[in-house]
């Protein structure tokens, strides 16, 4: 062989050597090429996960907010209703309680609810007080229930008081009363 022969087969040699050679390097080149793009679209990923996350749950917090303050504004408007009803309601009551006041039946409840503070006391001294606005009805009610009874110098809105000293107790009947209980219920 000569050296022009030689020299072509070591040509070829070095060619096919420095071939391979990269097409190795650009195999490799080409996988950590793909090995990086895939971590990057991870991370991608991930990031715009954890971002959706983020906003997700800022959007939550913003929708709650307003929730929340829409419930406190329905609340306020329905308590104010309330109490507007429950003024009306209270209002009518007193009303009704004022026309009550004015029949016989009224008289006998009256007559009723002093014998009643009677029945309480027993043996025991009772002082039964009436409203300043039935002092009209004391004779017919001392003479009905025979139990003499004093006016009381505060308006109590109709009813009787009775009190049994000896034993600290107090019989409420008032319409005053009654009212103020009735309102903690509504």
């Amino acid at each position: 062989m000569q050296i022009k022969e030689k020299l072509e087969v070591f040509r070829k040699f070095t060619i096919d050597v420095a071939d391979k050679e990269s097409e190795a390097l650009i195999q490799e080149y080409k996988e950590n090429c793909d090995r990086e793009l895939e971590e990057f679209r991870k991370s991608r990923q991930i990031e715009l996960e954890h971002k959706f996350q983020i906003k997700e749950t800022e959007i939550r917090r913003q929708v709650n907010r307003k929730v929340s303050e829409e419930m406190v504004r329905q609340k306020r408007i329905l308590d104010s209703c309330k109490q507007e009803w429950k003024g009306k309601l209270i209002a009518r009551v007193k009303e009704l309680l004022e026309e009550y006041q004015q029949t016989e039946s009224y008289q006998g409840f009256l007559a009723a609810k002093i014998r009643m503070a009677k029945e309480v006391a027993g043996d025991e001294p009772v002082v039964v007080y009436i409203n300043p606005s039935d002092a009209d009805k004391k004779q017919g009610l001392e003479q009905e229930t025979g139990v003499e009874l004093t006016v009381s110098s505060i308006d109590f809105g109709g009813g009787v008081r009775a009190v049994i000293r000896s034993r600290n107790i107090l019989v409420d009947e008032s319409f005053v009363t009654k009212l103020e209980q009735e309102e903690t219920y509504l």
